[in-house]
């Protein structure tokens, strides 16, 4: 019979010790009911850690934009931290190629809404959290979830996305943790603190006036300038699966610093690259951004009339021009060549 442990308790803590003698069967019952109980303990008392007080009272309310490979990880840490209200936002469904990239959607089901397997692996992962999140883009939210946040955390990968977020921040003055992976090589990556004041700078003015015109004109005009299809093209932003658990953590401790005391817009470069180098740079608000003046009462004009270019029909999509642009199609032919007449003002429920 090999021989049972048993385990001690002494000044150093609990060892399991190793007895050399036979057990009769009432000793065996009541050892094993010993380290069972000892075990229990153990593990009650790792499963009761809480997390970190401070980090817990400064995000009581977060918005997450974007759960792709980075914001999988940023979403996971604030699980960690013990967070009381996480809210995610993300329109995109799971496709093959993201279930090698994300944390959260490695048993994700292709074509499922990104979303929808994302909260039920976190609400599995960390119930102490209250999460919920839809499956719209970030500008589609209602009101009152920029109103209560502490913090918005950026994990999207366009630049227009971006602006879209600068604009909330904005209109809400919401802090904005920015991030971005790759561009240069696969261990590169930048986060980015903007505090969501009018004095600070946000990342509409980080941007040259040209390339700020041609975003700004696809969300808020309903005439798209021909020159702004030049600056349509992004660089192809590649990483792994650990930069992004790299940069995810750092954005989530950055924001969980500069929250406290961070006043001015500033960005953390790191390239891992050979030797590992890491920068700050600090960020000027821009004169020329129109982000800073009072926001009106639509940050987003609805587009109440479009036509499809390929079969002519006409129709009223009542969406935001940004979404007809990106993401709109002919109810008829399904074609995506549209031309945006006529925006409209006024809010829709749940659009701005």
């Amino acid at each position: 019979m090999c021989p049972f442990l048993r385990f001690r308790s002494n000044s150093s803590g609990i060892f399991p010790a190793v007895t050399s003698h036979r057990l009769d069967r009432e000793d065996r019952c009541h050892h094993s009911a010993s380290t069972l109980c000892i075990l229990k303990k153990f593990l009650g008392l790792f499963l009761s850690l809480e997390a970190p007080v401070g980090a817990c009272l400064m995000f009581h309310r977060v918005l997450v934009a974007g759960v792709g490979a980075l914001g999988s990880e940023v979403v996971k840490n604030l699980g960690l931290l013990g967070c009381k209200s996480v809210f995610l936002a993300d329109a995109d469904v799971v496709e093959e190629k993201n279930i090698a990239k994300s944390v959260l959607l490695r048993e994700g089901i292709v074509g499922r809404s990104k979303i929808s397997c994302s909260l039920d692996r976190l609400r599995n992962w960390f119930p102490q959290t209250h999460w919920d999140g839809a499956a719209v883009e970030i500008t589609d939210m209602e009101q009152k979830h920029f109103q209560e946040a502490n913090v918005l955390f950026s994990c999207v990968d366009t630049d227009l996305a971006r602006t879209e977020i600068a604009a909330l921040a904005m209109k809400y003055g919401v802090p904005v943790c920015d991030a971005g992976l790759g561009g240069t090589s696969t261990r590169v990556g930048r986060v980015s603190w903007f505090p969501g004041t009018r004095s600070a700078a946000c990342f509409s003015c980080l941007l040259s006036s040209r390339r700020r015109a041609a975003l700004l004109s696809t969300w808020e005009s309903e005439v798209y300038a021909c020159w702004a299809s030049e600056t349509d093209a992004e660089d192809t932003w590649i990483s792994t699966p650990t930069m992004a658990s790299i940069v995810a953590g750092l954005q989530v401790e950055l924001a969980v610093s500069a929250i406290k005391s961070a006043d001015s817009s500033f960005s953390m470069h790191l390239d891992l690259d050979q030797a590992p180098v890491s920068r700050t740079i600090q960020h000027p608000r821009s004169a020329e951004c129109p982000l800073h003046i009072e926001a009106p009462n639509t940050l987003f004009p609805i587009c109440a009339h479009a036509e499809c270019e390929q079969c002519g029909r006409q129709f009223s999509p009542n969406r935001r021009i940004g979404w007809v642009r990106r993401w709109g199609a002919c109810p008829s032919c399904r074609s995506r060549e549209l031309i945006v007449h006529g925006p409209r003002h006024d809010r829709l429920t749940g659009t701005f």
